[in-house]
């Protein structure tokens, strides 16, 4: 789900963040000895896990998808997302594209360190602000078959609240969209649907039919359809306690990601989701329609 207002959750850090620094202290060569190092203050974002049954194992050679973190190489990419929101009285779009060098811990191959390039913006104010928050880093907690459980974000001291925020959303909506794989043998052709429940200003199911393409190496390409469906009709207002009802509301997504299973993030691909939504509050005949999108890129 995308909602440039209300996805945001809080843990960016602290300003009285005991291992406060400039640059918080970040590790060195292939993995990171202690993944968390640096993150001990910052506040855990949890990221829906999604339950995933198999639909059809796909051709044979049937293999299992087995992690296998590569401990000696970092992993470096970037991370590109957009975010919309347009309604009749406003719109507000944010990009961010973020280099990203990516450590699993050397033991604890379940953490994934990582260590913040300079984002950049097209929207001029938000790149310049965008620039003090180089060297920020985060870790992310797996479960299974690199499905993340947790991120944890600390921008660097010098990062104004804007850019946190500009972070946070990108990364959290993309993990929050990430592809969960079988634990079963599969080969090319396979398909499989998961679901997971996303609580923000509507708390809504996400489905996603996905089916493996190709299969190279360590490197599965993955091609996907998504589809979100509100638990109830209740939409909170962001920043406060106050409602509105949902009268209507679609949002649907599709594209296509590269795993690696040697790695902690996707190597590549894209994804786009659109949707809209109508929500009624004191007075029904004046409903608000807002019109949400998400497109993220890997490379």
């Amino acid at each position: 789900m995308v909602l440039t207002t209300g996805l945001v959750m809080t843990g960016c850090g602290s300003d009285s963040d005991s291992e406060s620094s400039s640059a918080p202290p970040t590790p060195t060569g292939g993995c990171a000895t202690d993944p968390a190092t640096g993150l001990t203050q910052a506040t855990s974002i949890p990221i829906p896990s999604a339950t995933l049954s198999r639909t059809s194992p796909g051709a044979d050679p049937l293999r299992t998808a087995t992690v296998a973190p590569d401990t000696k190489v970092p992993q470096k990419v970037s991370l590109s997302t957009t975010s919309s929101e347009v309604s009749t009285t406003a719109e507000t779009t944010q990009s961010v594209t973020t280099p990203l060098t990516a450590r699993f811990g050397c033991s604890a191959t379940d953490e994934l360190n990582l260590v913040f390039g300079t984002p950049t913006s097209p929207q001029s104010e938000l790149s310049d602000q965008l620039k003090a928050a180089t060297g920020s880093i985060a870790g992310i907690t797996f479960g299974p078959a690199l499905s993340p459980l947790s991120l944890r974000l600390r921008p660097t001291d010098a990062a104004s609240a804007p850019a946190r925020r500009a972070l946070e959303q990108s990364i959290v909506q993309s993990l929050q969209n990430s592809l969960v794989l079988p634990t079963e043998p599969i080969g090319v052709g396979a398909t499989w649907h998961s679901e997971r429940t996303i609580a923000g200003a509507a708390t809504v199911v996400q489905t996603i039919e996905a089916r493996l393409t190709r299969w190279e190496g360590s490197r599965l390409t993955i091609s996907f359809t998504s589809d979100e469906t509100p638990v109830n009709s209740v939409f909170t207002i962001p920043g406060g306690n106050a409602t509105l009802t949902i009268d209507r509301y679609t949002y649907t997504g599709s594209g296509e990601i590269t795993i690696d299973l040697t790695r902690g993030l996707p190597v590549g691909g894209d994804a786009r989701y659109t949707g809209a939504r109508e929500l009624a509050g004191a007075d029904p005949g004046r409903p608000l329609v807002q019109r949400i999108g998400f497109a993220m890129s890997w490379k």
